[in-house]
């Protein structure tokens, strides 16, 4: 089954009808280049790219626009895989209903984004962490992001951007980030400095446990006991695994 495999921090796959700017979104923010055209059905396949954030890198994947008639089996296996979605919605070109067949193809496929609501429908099995993208904000169309916002503020985070004149992609890179809910670990070796350029991309939530494990599978259990900068009451100070650690943090690996 065609698949593309997890690169950088966290894999976002970005979904949209036809003509929404899925592939100019990408093309901007990343170092990938897919077709892109004013006409839709440009895209054909699924094509990666890295895009930058900070000191991290996070993997977009454009995809084919979202058809009934055209979903692949391989489609919906990589929605499962991914780690969040990006919906691309046309601001100029009647959204809501855009978002409405979306969601609708998504529980056609069995997967729900966001918030779950109570009536949602039992046969979904797959809750997606997803971020609404309105494009195309550099023409008139407050009225219709407005309205997109106001329906989908419970449920999915909402951003426009025009990723044609790069316009928002700045506030598109935090928002991706945010969504993730993930956080970035650092780590020092005793009477040095820390590493910044190669953090460690832990669940927000995560554990002293969790990150020593993620560094070395045997570290977890042959940990003595570790010092932690950033979420400690006094930097340096030694914590136990227990400890929750936060975005920003520094440890030293005692075992």
């Amino acid at each position: 089954m065609f698949s593309i495999e997890k690169e950088g921090a966290a894999q976002v796959v970005v979904i949209g009808l036809p003509n929404a700017g899925k592939s100019q979104l990408v093309s901007s923010v990343t170092n990938a280049s897919p077709a892109v055209a004013e006409y839709p059905f440009t895209t054909h396949t699924a094509t990666p790219g890295m895009m930058e954030f900070e000191n991290i890198q996070i993997q977009l994947i454009d995809t084919p626009p979202l058809m009934p008639q055209s979903i692949e089996p391989w489609f919906r296996y990589m929605l499962i895989r991914a780690d969040a979605l990006l919906a691309v919605v046309d601001l100029s070109n009647a959204p809501l209903a855009q978002m409405e067949a979306i969601t609708t193809q998504l529980e056609g496929m069995r997967i729900g984004i966001g918030e779950r609501k109570a009536e949602a429908e039992p046969d979904i099995l797959l809750q997606k962490k997803a971020l609404i993208v309105g494009n195309k904000m550099d023409l008139d169309t407050s009225e219709n992001y407005t309205a997109l916002k106001n329906k989908y503020k419970e449920q999915l985070p909402v951003i426009t951007i025009s990723a044609k004149e790069r316009v928002g992609l700045e506030e598109l890179r935090r928002e991706i980030y945010r969504m993730l809910d993930i956080i970035r670990v650092y780590t020092k070796i005793p009477g040095q400095k820390p590493e910044f350029n190669d953090p460690i991309i832990l669940a927000r939530g995560s554990t002293l446990e969790d990150a020593a494990a993620s560094v070395h599978k045997d570290f977890a259990a042959s940990l003595k006991y570790a010092r932690v900068w950033g979420s400690g009451k006094h930097d340096g100070l030694m914590v136990k695994r227990d400890h929750v650690l936060q975005d920003g943090d520094i440890i030293e690996l005692h075992l």
